[in-house]
């Protein structure tokens, strides 16, 4: 990465006499306001910025592909036609799993007056009816135990009885309690979500249009890489006779009127660039073509390189819309050189950085207050410190003369 500084208008007059053939000459200009730019240069590549995904609807054979990876396509051009039968069987079973999940959502719906609510209910009726009954038995051989006509062992064979009988009906409630939950908890809500996805799913594939997969917007299509990433070197894609599954990839759609360049930054910079900033793209493959554009993100987690290494973080330049024949000029994967506006003074008293003498906060320049006197130590508070110019704070006025000395000949 390289920092050019720009200073645009400066007035800069320049004026010196020869005191000996190996001495120096002074040096002189005249102090103005004007803008003072520092441009941050990187190289990056054209990336897809406002992109679509082509994507295969169901788990088929494909059987054509009328489009190479970088052609430029139109909405609604066809671009790959898959097998006619695996579509068919992908829309069969995509019905298929649609009504079973309504079934089992309807089921639900229904619960308080389903089936096994029906039997959870007709279980407490049975423990409640065997339970009245060993209470009733029981109480009748008491009175018979008091007369003394039953034996004390028959009396306690119907005490255990009622024990179990009083366990079933309590297992019975607990069972009918658990049923009647299931209806009204977790499960249904499952079971709606269920439903809300087949039929999502299933009414995608019914308004597919049929086997064939078109364009869903102008743009250059690109192949897929591992990373998801549109680019004409990737190795993914797709191929007549090859086999897609469901949501696999096909290609990407990169709109020309969305662009991106993307390039990587060390983190010693990365104080320099944020969003918003203004850039200029331009590239050995543009012809010419100068292409302007604005900041549009700064990776917010670094990428550290695989077996180590200094840590880099990725940022985004969103191209501004261009015309359309400057579109046809550019490629996704081509190198493009980034000069971004890092810093900007619309009204800013420079000095040429060989007339600045010392270091901050020490700084100063040599003033003449008028031709033929003497020069004056002038001290000033610096900003930014370019190649070509350097940006003063204080001391320093518009109308002032700076000095310095030059070697002979310069």
């Amino acid at each position: 990465m390289g920092v050019v500084a720009i200073v645009c208008v400066l007035a800069l007059t320049l004026r010196g006499r020869t005191k000996a053939p190996d001495a120096t000459t002074e040096q002189s200009f005249v102090v103005q306001r004007a803008p003072f730019v520092m441009l941050s240069t990187f190289s990056g590549q054209i990336v897809p910025g406002v992109r679509i995904d082509l994507t295969a609807p169901v788990d088929a054979r494909v059987a054509e592909v009328r489009f190479a990876y970088g052609d430029q396509v139109q909405e609604g051009q066809l671009l790959v036609v898959l097998d006619p039968g695996d579509v068919a069987r992908g829309r069969a079973e995509a019905e298929i799993a649609w009504l079973r999940a309504d079934a089992e959502a309807s089921r639900l719906r229904n619960w308080d007056q389903g089936a096994e609510m029906r039997r959870a209910s007709r279980s407490v009726e049975a423990a409640e009816s065997d339970l009245n009954d060993a209470e009733a038995k029981l109480a009748e051989t008491k009175r018979l135990l008091d007369r003394g006509l039953v034996s004390r062992s028959e009396y306690d064979g119907l005490v255990q009885q009622r024990r179990q009988r009083q366990a079933a009906m309590a297992a019975a409630r607990d069972d009918f309690a658990d049923t009647q939950q299931r209806g009204r908890g977790g499960e249904r809500r499952i079971a709606l979500l269920q439903r809300e996805a087949a039929r999502s799913g299933h009414a995608g594939l019914t308004g597919a249009p049929g086997s064939a997969i078109y364009a869903p917007r102008t743009g250059v299509i690109v192949r897929p890489t591992g990373d998801g990433e549109g680019g004409e070197g990737g190795q993914g894609g797709v191929h007549a006779g090859g086999q897609v599954r469901k949501g696999q990839l096909l290609g990407v759609i990169a709109s020309a009127s969305g662009l991106d360049v993307a390039f990587k930054l060390d983190e010693a910079d990365l104080a320099t660039l944020e969003p918003g900033q203004k850039a200029m793209v331009t590239g050995p493959g543009f012809g010419g073509v100068a292409l302007p554009g604005t900041v549009l993100s700064v990776g917010g987690e670094a990428q550290a390189p695989p077996g180590g290494g200094k840590a880099t973080f990725e940022v985004r330049i969103r191209l501004d819309p261009s015309s359309a024949t400057a579109a046809r000029k550019i490629r996704i994967g081509m190198t493009a050189n980034v000069a971004i506006m890092a810093y900007e003074n619309p009204k800013a008293v420079t000095a040429p950085p060989q007339a600045v003498q010392g270091a901050a906060p020490r700084a100063y320049v040599m003033v003449r207050s008028r031709p033929g006197r003497p020069a004056e130590r002038r001290p000033i508070a610096i900003g930014r410190v370019g190649s070509s110019a350097v940006e003063v704070l204080s001391g320093l006025a518009p109308g002032d003369i700076v000095v310095w000395e030059a070697p002979g000949g310069v």
